[in-house]
């Protein structure tokens, strides 16, 4: 049986030594990508192969997995999954997210109250044309998944037609996930995906053998993929307008059409970080972009860039849904203590 990640839990300060020590050291952050490229390795690390994902019980699950799980360090594991595209123009932004890990972390734990929070990354490229389309590490809890993410081959490729893979993403989080936090508690992990081209419209038979090594004469269409992670995932995809094709009508249409105003404009990519953390904050305490804004530390140009990504969630029916929840558990709460409520 694969054995279950997820023990441990973040340590800034070992981020920090490690991160001197390698620079002490002249070990690029990203050291995996630089051995790829010198040909001294050839392929997907081990850690981030899906072919290599294994079912725990095949009694339960009809394909292998990556599992979130309880456990007595972490009794309210909650998943949150990172997928960036590594094409050309956005595989600078994994260094990005590796750069600004310590900030990510204090927010979903300090500020959002994910006390126990999974953190599992990836990639994706275009499955028509790169070596290495679909890349998974594992739900963590401590800095592995800082060591998975340092795995990952920044490819840089992608065909050059405006359509990218990520519906690989949504494959995996559909068929490839179990978790705790829906399966004993009806709690949704979160799911980003990232980047600044369309999904190609259908993932091929053909395409889910090459990448996950399964048996199947169907495709699959996006749409169908999407529904079927939205049954256990709240799903964002970012998109970089600083990109390729920051005003393609066309891409912003069908990015809206599958998510709505899940879509997630990201005028500076530099701060994806910040947007990630910001989104789970939101989500989770049912804040105004303003109120995020603030908690987080943010200011100036930085606040008005992060701020603008999030106002548009504050129309989410999950939201909406929560803000009124809690408003009418303050009244009730207020009127068991004979107290007054002024609307």
């Amino acid at each position: 049986m694969e054995e279950v990640m997820g023990g441990g839990k973040w340590d800034t300060s070992m981020y920090s030594s490690a991160k001197a020590s390698r620079r002490s050291a002249g070990i690029d952050d990203f050291d995996y990508t630089a051995k790829v490229r010198s040909g001294k390795v050839s392929k997907v690390n081990d850690e981030l192969e899906a072919k290599k994902m294994i079912n725990p019980d095949s009694s339960r699950y009809p394909y292998p997995l990556r599992e979130s799980r309880d456990s007595a360090e972490h009794p309210l594991s909650r998943p949150v999954a990172i997928f960036f595209d590594v094409t050309g123009s956005m595989g600078h932004i994994p260094r990005v997210l590796q750069k600004k890990l310590p900030k990510l972390m204090d927010v979903i734990i300090d500020k959002a109250g994910l006390a126990d929070p999974q953190v599992l990354v990836g990639a994706v490229g275009d499955s028509t044309c790169d070596r290495y389309p679909f890349q998974v590490g594992q739900f963590e809890s401590d800095n592995n998944f800082d060591e998975q993410l340092r795995k990952i081959i920044l490819e840089g490729g992608g065909g050059g037609q405006t359509y990218e893979s990520y519906a690989l993403a949504y494959h995996f989080a559909a068929h490839h996930t179990a978790t705790d936090a829906y399966e004993k508690r009806g709690k949704k992990g979160y799911l980003f995906t990232m980047g600044d081209e369309a999904p190609w419209p259908t993932l091929t038979a053909e395409e889910l053998s090459h990448v996950f090594g399964l048996s199947t004469q169907a495709d699959e269409t996006v749409e169908s993929l999407v529904a079927l992670a939205e049954e256990k995932w709240d799903i964002f995809h970012l998109f970089a307008v600083d990109g390729s094709y920051p005003r393609d009508k066309r891409i912003h249409d069908r990015w809206r059409a599958l998510f709505g105003e899940r879509f997630v404009m990201v005028e500076d990519s530099s701060l994806v970080c910040e947007v990630i953390a910001g989104i789970i904050h939101m989500m989770e305490n049912a804040y105004d972009a303003d109120r995020v804004v603030r908690d987080i530390g943010l200011s100036g140009k930085t606040a008005s860039v992060v701020k603008n990504a999030l106002v548009p969630l504050s129309s989410s029916p999950a939201l909406v849904a929560k803000v009124v929840a809690q408003s009418n558990s303050l009244m009730k709460s207020r009127a068991r203590k004979g107290g007054v409520t002024r609307i």
